[in-house]
């Protein structure tokens, strides 16, 4: 029977180390199931008479970090935007990702969502600007990243869902 302990010992440790491992690799891409619907999406490839301006910007201690030099991203709403936002940020709605986490990775990007996508880039302050968007629901993201202690990624990504109407300047501030 004492023969027995050890390779039990070692099988159980064995386990853990896999339980371990699996606990911090990546996490397998995403499948959005449904491709956008080209119908869905049209009236964001129409010139519209909003400007959806915003800022975006973390405090970390006494320093505040802006989104400067990096993508701000304007996303028409559909099933598929809404799928893709609630697995990057758990909800639909609004939402932050810390920089720490491993980025969601997804199968492949659906064609027409690459196609709609509106970009601009933030400036210095961390202000971004889209003149000319149709009426409609939209989903503005950008992230705000810095090096922490020891080169460690620290900020995050961030999104809201913006409904955008009769001609206005809409402001947005992330998180």
């Amino acid at each position: 029977m004492k023969p027995l302990a050890p390779i039990l010992g070692l099988a159980l440790a064995l386990a853990g180390c896999a339980q371990f491992d699996q606990a911090f690799a990546p996490p397998p891409p995403s499948a959005l199931s449904q491709p956008i619907q080209a119908a869905e999406i049209d009236w964001s490839r129409k010139s519209g008479a909003n400007t959806l301006s915003g800022i975006a910007t973390m405090k970390a201690g006494d320093t505040t970090h802006t989104c400067g030099g990096q993508a701000a991203n304007l996303i028409p709403d559909s099933a598929y935007a809404r799928a893709r936002m609630t697995a990057i940020f758990g909800n639909d709605t609004r939402g932050t990702r810390a920089a720490s986490l491993a980025p969601v990775k997804f199968d492949r990007d659906d064609p027409l969502y690459v196609s709609t996508l509106r970009r601009t880039t933030c400036d210095a302050s961390g202000s971004f600007s889209f003149p000319r968007v149709p009426d409609g629901v939209w989903y503005v993201t950008t992230a705000v990243k810095w090096d922490g202690p020891g080169d460690r990624p620290e900020g995050g990504s961030m999104m809201k869902r913006v409904d955008v109407r009769g001609g206005r300047l809409v402001k947005v501030t992330l998180p």
